[in-house]
């Protein structure tokens, strides 16, 4: 895959002052004042091109499924998921399932209220797109959005609060304008190494007070949105770089760096097929079963349920469907039965299933 940089206009960018120690520019010849993109392709070449391949191959099949809701849907929890994972924590996703049943666990864990926020977040932005999002506003208001969900649960969600409370808003803006000046002169640059560079600046800028990193992975796949690779939150980095048992090593060189970021994206659209194939070998045997039901039956209900979420339990289903757990059971087992959905983990009334 050759790759000609591209020329920038001036000399002292704002990406040549944030990466100069890493040598991405070089002058092209003693007699021009001019910086170029001195990207290493050659040691990220056949990551970058196995990536490019699975994205081409996800948006495709997604652009023609009549399962995009759906399947965005249940990326927007296992994302949420993935990225409490890469801190350190886990949450289970049939307890953040709860949040769209309006039912808060019994002692909220940090990591449940952390992915809570997250999951608001992906869906904030989807519905906004890039165009409102990538300005130094619209970026901050992440941030504040974040810490607005997990605000008043718990210390140290208050503490972070209180210190970002005091950061002064316009040093704030200007760090984050920073960053969108270095995305503005990424532009001429393929998206997924592009994204990559503008991952890697924004880590070490860390223009915001909490939860940079989160808030970045996730910039970083809208970025993709923006530059026309994609044409939503498609590209789940938090679920490839768990899939993939990688971190982002911001010690490491920029070619390692890029490489190890398309093989996260690889491995996140990987994933992202199989839970297409999931979907549709799914909802092909809930076609058979639904067609032989009554009317009044709550069982496309329950379909709608799991076709909209990776994992739901009992007590999910009764709120949601309006039945006792032991009617819940009964449906479940019907399901069951006919080999479309599998109990996944749990006891009792916190036993969750998922399409089989």
């Amino acid at each position: 895959m050759q790759v000609t940089p591209q020329p920038l206009q001036k000399n002292g960018n704002q990406l040549g002052r944030e990466l100069r120690k890493e040598l991405l520019f070089r002058r092209p010849d003693r007699k021009s004042a001019d910086y170029q993109v001195g990207l290493p392709w050659e040691s990220f070449a056949r990551a970058w091109s196995l990536a490019e391949d699975r994205v081409a191959r996800l948006e495709q099949q997604l652009s023609v499924s009549d399962l995009r809701h759906s399947w965005i849907c249940r990326a927007d929890f296992e994302e949420a998921s993935a990225l409490v994972l890469l801190d350190g924590q886990s949450v289970a996703l049939q307890d953040l399932a709860m949040v769209d049943a309006n039912i808060l666990p019994a002692e909220p864990t940090a990591a449940w209220m952390k992915a809570r926020a997250l999951l608001s977040l992906r869906r904030h932005i989807s519905r906004a797109g890039p165009a409102k999002t990538l300005t130094s506003d619209g970026i901050i208001a992440l941030e504040t959005r974040m810490i607005d969900s997990i605000q008043g649960n718990g210390d140290e969600a208050a503490e972070t609060s209180t210190e970002v409370s005091h950061v002064d808003i316009e040093d704030k803006r200007r760090s984050v304008q920073r960053w969108l000046d270095v995305v503005e002169e990424l532009q001429s640059t393929p998206a997924l190494p592009a994204a990559a560079v503008a991952l890697r600046v924004w880590r070490r800028m860390s223009p915001l007070e909490a939860y940079n990193d989160e808030v970045g992975l996730v910039l970083a796949s809208l970025l993709l949105w923006h530059w026309g690779k994609t044409k939503g939150l498609t590209v789940c980095l938090g679920i490839g770089l768990r899939e993939a048992q990688r971190s982002l090593d911001d010690q490491v060189t920029l070619g390692v760096w890029i490489q190890r970021f398309c093989e996260a994206v690889q491995v996140a659209a990987n994933a992202g097929l199989d839970n297409h194939h999931t979907l549709n070998r799914g909802r092909a045997k809930l076609v058979q079963i639904l067609t032989q039901r009554r009317a009044g039956s709550r069982l496309p209900r329950l379909a709608w349920l799991f076709l909209n979420y990776p994992a739901i339990s009992t007590r999910f289903i009764s709120q949601r469907l309006d039945v006792t757990t032991p009617g819940s059971s009964w449906l479940l087992e019907e399901l069951i039965r006919e080999g479309v959905v599998e109990e996944v983990t749990g006891k009792g009334r916190n036993r969750a299933y998922s399409l089989a």
